[in-house]
């Protein structure tokens, strides 16, 4: 008589949660410590509570970041693509710089929403860009690709007699994307009773003398 075995089910490793892939955690992960980032100093964040916030071990979020440092690099560089990819697509169809500015001021604007504190973690970059230039380099690089879609839409400003010829493309460039990521969003932390930031938009197109 054959003894009867029982088959104990196999343990599950610890980790990510069950049914997970690699990237969609890294996802996660990146989405808590964003938050994390934005609601307190980077000295107040642990890589413990933004595991917890994924959803994941405190042991395993190493098996995706060596370091908060590490962390901190992917999360403003995941931001800073999302950014380039949504302005690039913006300014991408046809139209005069006017059209492609607005559609881009409208397309920033899901996002900007979204991170409404992201500002806090723009000036621990600063910062960390004056400390530690080569190991944030990355960070320089893709502020750099930014820049070039709104000095692009100043050159054609400059090229169908909007602004001076003697305009300072880089200059005025810069402010263009100060205006429509910084400015906004600090105009928005003092009106929090706005239901959107339209009305902030609004007043930019405004301004800038490219509302329809």
């Amino acid at each position: 008589m054959q003894e009867n075995k029982i088959t104990q089910p196999q343990a599950r490793k610890r980790g990510r949660p069950f049914g997970s892939s690699a990237s969609k955690t890294r996802e996660r992960l990146l989405k808590a410590a964003e938050a994390q980032f934005n609601a307190m100093s980077f000295a107040e964040v642990s890589m413990e509570r933004v595991a917890k916030t994924a959803g994941i071990t405190g042991a395993a979020i190493y098996n995706h970041f060596a370091s908060k440092d590490e962390l901190f690099l992917e999360t403003v560089k995941n931001r800073i693509q999302i950014y380039n990819q949504t302005i690039n697509a913006a300014v991408a169809g046809p139209g005069s710089w006017k059209d492609k500015f607005n559609t881009l001021l409208e397309a920033v604007t899901p996002l900007q929403g979204n991170s409404s504190g992201f500002p806090m973690i723009g000036s621990v970059v600063i910062n960390r860009l004056q400390q530690e230039p080569e190991k944030f380099r990355e960070i320089r690089d893709l502020r750099e690709e930014s820049t070039k879609v709104f000095r692009g839409l100043i050159a054609e400003a400059v090229d169908c007699g909007d602004l001076p010829k003697n305009t300072n493309i880089v200059i005025a460039g810069d402010l263009l994307m100060a205006i429509t990521a910084g400015a906004t969003n600090t105009v928005s932390f003092y009106h929090p009773s706005l239901d959107n930031m339209m009305p902030i938009i609004d007043a930019v197109k405004v301004l800038l003398g490219t509302g329809r």
